[in-house]
């Protein structure tokens, strides 16, 4: 997902929003092949009569591919045990979900309840009136199960509503190196020879190529779209200089955007590196992160870095073959993830629905049926730590990728915590920073367009900066009560999760 900005949309200038990277895909005999639950909802409605109960149908909207399989079989469930309600599930595709969403906003057909979207954020459907409080889903001493963090605002609540329900861990996902066993064997080499530096990284890539005659390589990352190897070297960039988010490439220390970190810097040197030296896959630059993937299962390399949700995608009948590690860093040293509350998997309840009360039931049988069956296919952990701890992962590639990036999230600074008055900023600052991106430098860099990258990275930061500059004085001279201090945090120790 592009994690460089957070796009802020009012509902009149709804055109040209952008979109968040989907998972990958699953499957269902009771999905067609848009993801759609069908089958018995059908004929769940027919029978609303003899439940004593008009019948009613739901309409959902998800984008998350991933938990097809999971989310049409709890379905199942709960039209068993309320035969009266049809839920009508649709995975809208990650390309079209806004404009989607945005189209029946204008035109008053949102679905009964549809799936978030950074692109149109809690607060702004809060403020547009499409979205309604579902505060009595759940009770305060159930939302304190809840991974802290969970309930934050601008994401999950506004002002003292909650308005999004969560349905993966919001600590997610986290990138993650996965290895082919054979193709690392063809190559005369061990698990033991997995690299944890990016010296490493180089020395593990050449002995590949050299002990194979070249016909495996060493590493395999498809980074179209750019934004995904850009989260890849945002992560690992905090083992260098850990003040600067992997998120946004904020420094929450100084308070400003830093794109030009010697971490970034570094890591985008690494790749450039092993590009010009003929030990990255040469058709990495040509493929999405999914083909790259496909290339590592099919031995053509022995690693690849992806997200951690592809342990649960990978062959099943080949698990034994593969293997998952983290990232290496420059020295080995620790990296983490960011985490600041967002709940990037999650569902609102339309404004407009007519059957509120049905909609919030199947919310709270989400709770008891979905959250588990996600863990036990490692799809993803849930947002209850003790469902996690209670549930096996039935997939052992999943189980040691969830391990990773549940030991690689941290929970850094919320300037939205500290003043509410700060989200005026993002919405200010919507539309307005550079069009030129961290992941486009990363591609002019890569293809040689670009020479001296710290340059390029160095007025990124600069014109980032001063675009966020303006909009807190533009804030402000509205009646803000807003400054730059509100994103400084000199009491945050990076790796240790940050509470005020």
């Amino acid at each position: 997902m592009n994690r460089q900005k957070i796009v802020l949309l009012p509902l009149l200038l709804a055109l040209a929003l952008t979109t968040a990277l989907s998972g990958c895909s699953g499957s269902n005999s009771n999905a067609n092949k848009h993801g759609n639950a069908s089958g018995k909802g059908e004929a769940a409605a027919a029978t609303g009569a003899d439940s004593g109960k008009d019948p009613v149908t739901l309409e959902v909207w998800g984008r998350w591919e991933e938990m097809t399989s999971q989310i049409n079989e709890t379905i199942s469930e709960f039209q068993q045990q309320y035969p009266y309600i049809t839920v009508k599930y649709a995975t809208v595709p990650a390309a079209q979900y806004v404009a989607q969403v945005q189209a029946a906003i204008s035109g008053n057909t949102l679905p009964d309840l549809f799936g978030y979207n950074p692109a149109i954020p809690t607060t702004q459907l809060s403020n547009l009136g499409v979205i309604q409080p579902i505060n009595d889903v759940l009770t305060e001493e159930e939302k304190a199960e809840y991974y802290e963090g969970t309930w934050s605002q601008g994401y999950t609540v506004v002002n003292e509503d909650t308005y999004a329900f969560p349905l993966f861990n919001p600590m997610r996902p986290s990138m993650v190196m996965y290895y082919n066993k054979a193709a690392l064997k063809e190559a005369g080499l061990t698990e033991a020879d997995i690299p944890k530096t990016w010296e490493g990284l180089y020395e593990f890539s050449k002995k590949v190529k050299e002990n194979t005659g070249g016909k495996i390589y060493g590493l395999v990352v498809g980074i179209k779209p750019q934004s995904f190897l850009s989260g890849v070297i945002m992560q690992m960039a905090t083992a260098v200089k850990p003040e600067v988010s992997p998120a946004d490439s904020f420094n929450y220390k100084t308070g400003k955007y830093e794109f030009n970190s010697p971490g970034i810097v570094q890591g985008l040197e690494l790749f450039k590196k092993l590009q010009d030296e003929k030990l990255l896959h040469p058709n990495s630059l040509l493929m999405s992160y999914r083909e790259g993937t496909s290339m590592m299962e099919a031995g053509q390399a022995v690693l690849t870095m992806d997200g951690s949700f592809l342990g649960s995608q990978l062959s099943k009948d080949k698990l034994d073959n593969y293997g998952a590690a983290p990232l290496p860093t420059l020295d080995g040293k620790p990296q983490y993830a960011a985490f600041q509350g967002e709940s990037r998997v999650s569902l609102y309840v339309a404004k407009s629905t007519k059957h509120a009360e049905e909609a919030k039931l199947f919310l709270r049988f989400l709770k008891e049926h979905l959250y588990p069956k996600l863990v036990r296919d490692g799809i993803e952990y849930s947002p209850i730590p003790a469902v996690n701890e209670a549930t096996k992962v039935e997939n052992p590639i999943a189980e040691q990728a969830l391990k990773i990036q549940s030991e690689t999230f941290k929970l850094i600074p919320r300037p939205f915590e500290r003043n509410q008055e700060t989200l005026k900023v993002v919405v200010e600052t919507s539309g307005k920073m550079p069009k030129q991106t961290l992941s486009d430098v990363i591609e002019g860099y890569l293809t040689g367009q670009i020479q001296d990258v710290n340059q390029v990275l160095t007025q990124l930061t600069e014109e980032s900066n001063k675009v966020f500059e303006s909009a807190i004085e533009k804030v402000r001279s509205e009646g803000g009560n807003v400054s730059p201090s509100d994103y400084a945090f000199e009491d945050w120790h990076p790796f240790t999760p940050y509470h005020p």
